[in-house]
């Protein structure tokens, strides 16, 4: 019963997608500017690890198996290939 998010193959950059951008593509931060700095003050995990790179790249074989993105405590969205 989580919320979840699929991304096409438009929404990659040469076999991956930016952190941020997956931030806003899920509706978890509203703006690149905010999800840059939530990142930077450590508010974010991918899979269980803290993310602290604006520059973090999560790779299309990695969401092939599903990725767990968590901002702060409560939000959270599964990220899926399609």
């Amino acid at each position: 019963n989580m919320p979840s998010t699929e991304l096409s193959a438009e929404d990659f950059t040469d076999g991956a997608i930016n952190i941020m951008d997956l931030l806003v593509k899920a509706g978890l931060c509203p703006s690149k500017g905010e999800a840059r700095r939530l990142v930077q003050q450590g508010g974010v995990s991918v899979d269980g690890e803290k993310v602290t790179d604006v520059r973090a790249l999560i790779t299309k074989d990695k969401l092939a198996e599903g990725v767990l993105v968590k901002r702060g405590k409560k939000s959270f969205n599964k990220f899926l290939l399609k």
